[in-house]
């Protein structure tokens, strides 16, 4: 039994690699890899805050609101705001409603803006939008008598993204 010579040469490297110094470690690492999981869950978006603009004569008023719905496509809506005439607080009372329509604004000083009796608010209600124009806004009404001091014409743009289902308080 004789081996070539190029067997011989084979099986002498095959040993001579199995026979190699490993003083500077092992040939081959093995080494354990950990794989870290992470899970993160994301709370649903949270729908944008209710908002409202009413401008009355050169005024314009920003609100934030909260929508109550009461059925049958009637919406009060109720809002707080600054003065940009004097940094106080303007509250928003809105009720969109088929019978009785109404928007009032109560200023800081606790003067209250609203609709003229003589002329009427016509509201618009579409994709949870509210809005009326040609308002003929007023001041120191009196109900009896209907008269009052003009403030000037104006509008409101109401942007109901969420409605609570409690009547307002």
């Amino acid at each position: 039994m004789s081996l070539t010579s190029g067997m011989l040469a084979l099986l002498v490297a095959v040993a001579g690699s199995a026979c190699a110094d490993t003083a500077d470690g092992p040939l081959v690492s093995e080494e354990v890899v950990t794989e870290e999981v992470v899970t993160t869950t994301t709370a649903p978006p949270e729908p944008p805050r209710s908002e409202g603009t009413a401008k009355v004569g050169d005024i314009q008023y920003e609100f934030d609101v909260t929508c109550h719905d009461r059925g049958a496509g009637d919406v009060v809506v109720l809002g707080a705001g600054d003065d940009p005439a004097s940094a106080g607080l303007v509250e928003l009372y809105l009720e969109a409603s088929f019978v009785d329509p109404y928007v009032g604004l109560r200023l800081a000083d606790g003067t209250l803006i609203e609709p003229s009796l003589e002329s009427p608010l016509d509201l618009y209600l579409q994709d949870d939008v509210i809005r009326a124009s040609a308002i003929r806004f007023v001041r120191d009404l009196d109900l009896e008598t209907g008269e009052a001091t003009e403030v000037g014409f104006g509008e409101f743009e109401i942007h109901c993204y969420s409605y609570e289902r409690e009547p307002p308080s």
